[in-house]
């Protein structure tokens, strides 16, 4: 199977990429920007740039299988891009096209592509007759809006036009999928409440490195008890709800502390100054370090659907909190946490001061947690992903 993948950043698709090209389904890989081929002279950046184009590096893939957009990648960071319609229009639109493109003159079997970046390419492949397959990041644009009306999560950047553009692009780049790539049952659910096929949406739940995120030796039950959130600082992880649900339970002896980069959250972090401590960044090794020093972890977003993060701090052996609108719930409904109602602070205190009052079930339920993400690893990440496109294989030649 030929496969063409098509993404104008990286996100996980670094972790696609590498299930595919070791069964040998990669054919190409469309971006922005690689940054394989400078990498033995990054030494000589900036720290600050130099961390970004670290991101950029897709080394497990051969660069003959790469082509890019450096003079997009380059626009997108020295212009200004004022929103994500902007960004769209400006950047996304154009590498769409340029894919588009592409696939015409080297077609592949199958093309994967990502929302707000697949509507020209998926156009074009389904008039080569080459199956189309959405990688889905998040979860369907409707329920996206449907929760923002009730949570109103969603920051000022995002107008009613503005909304009214990503959608419909969204939706006519739907009219040309075939099939669908979902994280969660949470995000699946979103895709058959509003009218897309069960037949279509495969789930494939992300995986997290075991070498560096495993389990705590051992719980210190006399220590100051520690809620940890990782995560981008921003209303729609549920932070509002969570300051609250801390402050008013003033437990003593209790510590919250807050690992992520700085987004729209800077309203209420001041509101709140003083009653946590934030990291804005650490590498892994030290993330991991993080997580197995917290007594509990805590995710109340109002919408994501994976998080990451949650399974982070169960393979280090923390259990966690999670909202309902959480995907990597699928996780911890397994026995290694609970999982609350969304934007409901009583429930999160309920469960928090649980937590607090019961360090040997703390300690219980943290041991079930690492056992349970043993199950969420890259090498099963790949085999859901190959899985899901050999059936779609098997579909096309049955047709």
């Amino acid at each position: 199977m030929r496969i063409a993948v098509s993404h104008p950043g990286k996100q996980y698709v670094h972790l696609l990429l590498q299930g595919l090209y070791q069964k040998g389904y990669l054919d190409h890989f469309y971006t922005l920007f690689a940054a394989n081929a400078i990498q033995p002279y990054l030494q000589f950046f900036p720290k600050r740039i130099k961390k970004d184009l670290k991101k950029r590096l897709f080394l497990e893939i051969p660069s003959a299988l790469i082509s890019q957009r450096w003079d997009l990648f380059l626009m997108e960071k020295l212009g200004k891009i004022q929103s994500e319609a902007d960004l769209i229009q400006k950047i996304y639109d154009p590498f769409d096209q340029w894919v588009a493109n592409k696939i015409e003159i080297y077609p592949p079997e199958l093309c994967i592509g990502y929302e707000n970046a697949n509507l020209h390419t998926f156009r074009k492949a389904k008039g080569l007759g080459i199956t189309t397959v959405l990688d889905l990041a998040q979860i369907h644009h409707h329920a996206i809006l449907d929760i923002h009306s009730k949570h109103g999560f969603l920051n000022s950047s995002y107008s009613e036009d503005t909304l009214a553009f990503i959608n419909s692009r969204k939706e006519e780049a739907l009219a040309y999928t075939d099939y669908i790539l979902t994280l969660s049952s949470f995000a699946r659910e979103s895709l058959l409440e509003n009218g897309i096929s069960a037949k279509k949406v495969f789930i494939v739940n992300l995986g997290v490195n075991h070498q560096i995120f495993y389990p705590k030796k051992d719980y210190d039950k006399k220590k100051r008890f520690r809620f940890l959130f990782v995560g981008t600082i921003t209303r729609r992880k549920g932070l509002d709800v969570l300051f609250q649900a801390f402050k008013e339970l003033n437990l003593p002896a209790v510590e919250l502390v807050l690992v992520g980069p700085m987004a729209d959250g800077q309203a209420f972090f001041k509101q709140y100054e003083g009653l946590f401590t934030h990291v804005p960044f650490l590498h892994h090794e030290e993330l991991s370090e993080q997580y197995r020093q917290a007594d509990v972890f805590v995710f109340p977003s109002y919408l994501d659907s994976w998080a990451q993060t949650v399974v982070e701090a169960m393979a280090c052996g923390t259990p966690a909190i999670v909202s309902e609108n959480t995907g990597a719930k699928d996780a911890v409904i397994q026995g290694g946490g609970f999982v609350v109602p969304t934007g409901d602070v009583e429930a999160l205190k309920e469960k928090m001061t649980f937590c607090f009052e019961n360090r040997d079930e703390v300690e219980k339920l943290g041991k079930k947690a690492a056992e349970i993400a043993q199950n969420y690893t890259l090498e099963n990440y790949h085999n859901q992903v190959i899985h899901a496109l050999n059936q779609i294989a098997r579909e096309k030649n049955q047709s």
